[in-house]
This record gives C-alpha cells, sequence and structure tokens, in this order.
C-alpha cells in the first residue's frame, strides 16, 4: 500500500464560510489524510458561531480564540503558533491551510522552506501572494459552484437511468464540442479593483498560458502530451483547476480553445485507451 501525506488541516473559521467544508475535506482527500482538523474563530460572535453543526458531523477541533481587541484577529495567530508547533512535531508531511487572508503568506512560505506539501484554499478574493506562496490553490467559491450546477445537470438526466432520443443526439454531440457546465457574464472577472493584483487567469489569459507551454515543450512536428499541458499548468499557476472555468476535466477545457488541435491515438499498453496529443493550428 502506498504511503500517503499526513495533512495538517487549518481553518480561519472567521474568514471561510461553513458551507465550503465538505468540498474542503473532499479536496484534501486527494492529497492524503487529514490528521489534524481544526478550525480557529472566536465562536462567541458573528458568523463563526454558526460553525456549531459543523464542528460535531465532521469531527472538527473548534479552537476559540477570543479577541482581545476590537478590529484585531486575534485567531490568525492562533492557527499561525499550532502550524509551527504541528511542524516541529514532525507528525505531518504537509498542511492545508483555508483562508482567503494574505496574511498567512508568510506562513506558507516558511512550512515551504522546511519541506512541507501546502495546500492552499480560498475564494477568488485570495490575493496573489498567498496563492503563489502555496504549491496548489483551490478557489472554493468556484469549486463550489461548478459542483453544484453539476448535480442541477444530474437531475435533469431522465429518470431510470435511461438515455432518451435527443439526451443520445446531446450526448454525441458534447463529444465534438466541449460545453462548460456553467458560464461566466463580464462581471465575474470584475472582482478587483486592480488587475495586475488578481490572482485568477481569464480563459483568455490561461489560453496564453497553454500556448507558451506548447511552445516550449512541444515535438519538433508541435504536438505535446495533454497531460503534460496540465502537469506544466500546476506548476506554472498554483491555483489552476479546470473546475474553475466550468469544465469537469482537463480534456474539456483544452477542446474548447479554438486555436487547439487535438489527435488522440491509442495507448500501446492498453488498446482500450487513448493518448491525447495537442498543438496549436
Amino acid at each position: 500500500m502506498q504511503k500517503q501525506d499526513k495533512i495538517a488541516v487549518l481553518i480561519d473559521g472567521e474568514n471561510i464560510s461553513r458551507k465550503y467544508i465538505k468540498l474542503i475535506l473532499d479536496e484534501v482527500i486527494e492529497f492524503g489524510t487529514p490528521t489534524y482538523k481544526r478550525v480557529y474563530a472566536d465562536f462567541s460572535e458573528g458568523s463563526a458561531s454558526a460553525w456549531k453543526d459543523e464542528l460535531r458531523k465532521y469531527a472538527l477541533t473548534p479552537i476559540f480564540q477570543i479577541n482581545y481587541t476590537k478590529n484585531k484577529n486575534a485567531s490568525d495567530s492562533a492557527m499561525i503558533i499550532d502550524a509551527m508547533d504541528i511542524l516541529y512535531t514532525g507528525n505531518v508531511t504537509g498542511f492545508c491551510l483555508v483562508t482567503s487572508d494574505s496574511d498567512f503568506t508568510k506562513l506558507a512560505n516558511r512550512l515551504r522552506e522546511a519541506g512541507m506539501l501546502v495546500i492552499g484554499m480560498g475564494e477568488k478574493k485570495t490575493p496573489i501572494s498567498l496563492v503563489s506562496a502555496c504549491e496548489t490553490f483551490k478557489y472554493l467559491d468556484l469549486l463550489y459552484k461548478a459542483e453544484d450546477e453539476n448535480k442541477k445537470q444530474q437531475k435533469k438526466k431522465p429518470a431510470g437511468g435511461g438515455t432518451s432520443q435527443s439526451g443520445k443526439k446531446q450526448k454525441k454531440e458534447s463529444k465534438k464540442e466541449a460545453v462548460p457546465l456553467y458560464s461566466y457574464d463580464d462581471s465575474f472577472y470584475d472582482f478587483y479593483d486592480d488587475r495586475s493584483e488578481e490572482s485568477f487567469l481569464t480563459k483568455e489569459e490561461l489560453g496564453d498560458e497553454i500556448a507558451n507551454i506548447i511552445d516550449l515543450k512541444s515535438d519538433e512536428d508541435g504536438w505535446i502530451n495533454q497531460s503534460e499541458i496540465g502537469i506544466q499548468l500546476s506548476k506554472r499557476i498554483p491555483g489552476f483547476d479546470p473546475r474553475n472555468y466550468g469544465y469537469s476535466k482537463l480534456g474539456k477545457l483544452i477542446r474548447s480553445f479554438d486555436f487547439l488541435e487535438i489527435d488522440a491515438v491509442p495507448s500501446p499498453k492498453n488498446s482500450k485507451l487513448s493518448i491525447v496529443y495537442v498543438r496549436i493550428k
């Protein structure tokens, strides 16, 4: 059995909504086993008090930290101190910092300097400094929206597991054209006043990044393995995830770009599987 990473999950309960908790834990499991599961907040005030049911349901450990002064978040300091204490125990191989607060940027940097896997999770408003400090970053609000839309589409499917003629036609067409689970209007990208501070790439900017990767990593004929594009995007953009753009898989996102040509060839190891190659038209 392959040894899994042990992940300390530290949640800024005054900065992150409790509605994301199942999504947070589901994403962490993809990286390893969550050993520490702590939520930091002054649970006597504001929205933090609503965490009670989630603490019980998901066996989360509440770290109650009263704010001694107004407009001063003492729970942030408690979370940072605990993170360093956990680091020096040597009981974990990674940390998941769940917050949109840039004050944790230095902590993320320090943990990575110590050789820890650092997963960041927060909303789209998260400053670029924190996103870049993490090895990978998950945008909870975007993933939550994608998951919600996917559930709605599942409910629209015909009952009894059958597929109607129109459904078969739609499924056949979907293979030709990648259709997102949901779409964004122009206001979606106008979250920040200062574009230089934006941590989230628009789809057009993502397309430019993909073109750069193909230019650098392709063979003499311009072809590159689709999986290599995914690897390079994850290295270059800590917050990259196809679901951020409404696509469940990388392949569907790639097919949505008109400037890309795609070729699938049978795998030499398994004829039922295909290896997908991509190049610029």
